[in-house]
This record gives C-alpha cells, sequence and structure tokens, in this order.
C-alpha cells in the first residue's frame, strides 16, 4: 500500500469515529447550519428556480409585476426592469422558504434520531458514520479537483503518487466525478 493509501484509511477512520461521536443528528446539525446552511439554501434555490419560475402562476405573477413596475416611466423604474427584479424577488423569496423549510426538516429529523431509545440511538450513530464517511469523500473530491486545474507539475506529481493505490485513487483522481459536472454546469 501507498503513502496515499494509509492517509485514505487514516481519514476514513477518523470520519467513522467523528460520526460515531456525533451521530447523524449531530452531524446534520453541524453541516446545515451557520455559513454551511446558508450555502446549501443557496445551492438548492439555484436548482430550483427554472423549476419554480416556469410555473405558470409564479410566471404569470412574474410578468403582471413587471409590467406594473415598467409603467412608471421614470430612471428608477426602469432600473428595476433592466435589472430583472422580478427574478431578483423570486430568489429572495424561494431562499428565505427554503431557509424556513431546512430549519423545520433538520429540527425533525435531529428531534426524531436524539430520542431516547437504543434502536434510533443506534440508527443516528450509523448514519452519523455514513454521513461523516460521506462528506470526507466529497472534500477529498473537492481537494483532487482543485488540484486538477492548478495542474503542471503538481496535477503530475499527485497523479504519480497514486500510481498503483490498493485504493484506486488513481483512477479516482483520474476519473473524479466533480470534473464531469463542472463541465456540465460551465456548459449550461
Amino acid at each position: 500500500m501507498l503513502l496515499a493509501d494509509w492517509i485514505a484509511v487514516a481519514v476514513l477512520a477518523v470520519a467513522l469515529l467523528l460520526g460515531l461521536i456525533a451521530g447523524f443528528a449531530g452531524g446534520l446539525k453541524f453541516f446545515t447550519g451557520g455559513i454551511f446552511g446558508i450555502i446549501i439554501s443557496i445551492i438548492v434555490c439555484y436548482f430550483l428556480y427554472g423549476v419554480v419560475s416556469d410555473w405558470a402562476f409564479v410566471n404569470d405573477l412574474l410578468v403582471k409585476l413587471s409590467g406594473s413596475v415598467a409603467s412608471g416611466g421614470n430612471a428608477f423604474t426602469d432600473f428595476l426592469v433592466n435589472i430583472h427584479f422580478e427574478a431578483v424577488l423570486l430568489c429572495i423569496i424561494m431562499f428565505v422558504v427554503v431557509q424556513i423549510l431546512r430549519i423545520i426538516i433538520v429540527k425533525i429529523i435531529a428531534g426524531v434520531l436524539e430520542i431516547n431509545n437504543t434502536a434510533l440511538k443506534v440508527i443516528n450513530k450509523l448514519l452519523g458514520m455514513v454521513l461523516m464517511v460521506a462528506v470526507a469523500f466529497m472534500v477529498g473530491l473537492i481537494a483532487f479537483q482543485i488540484i486538477y486545474w492548478v495542474g503542471g507539475e503538481s496535477a503530475q506529481q499527485v497523479s504519480d503518487a497514486f500510481n498503483g493505490s490498493v485504493l484506486k485513487l488513481d483512477w479516482l483522481y483520474e476519473n473524479n466525478p466533480l470534473r464531469s459536472m463542472v463541465h456540465y454546469f460551465s456548459l449550461a
């Protein structure tokens, strides 16, 4: 096994231990609170905007709102129409709704999993371990993607260090799923 394999095993062990200690409820509270929660809400709004804006009643409402503001005929209303304030307003409303729903859903899930019941405690700990391993895996993929973007000699050294990995880190580095996702969203 390569040094990179041993590092990956150590990261996996730490993630499993953190998941066991924090549980799913604790991990969920941590990763959906504060700045992480805001980032998650922004990402959810980004993916939902196209769906919500295509709903007929929302689209009609946005067109009517834009038309009524455009009829103002002064510099300020012209500015609002030019920046598509109706789309900005929809995004703000969606963000507030997603934030409220995120808080409610996390409180319900955490409340259920923190019930003083042996079966739920075991489920909470197991799901916590899965969550922490998933987070560690995602952080690793993001690090691989950043190294790939940096390119040059650094990327080649990392690729060489992973070559022959028992855990197939070389394959994961070369076939990072984030690479195709980033490419897909850059074309959209």
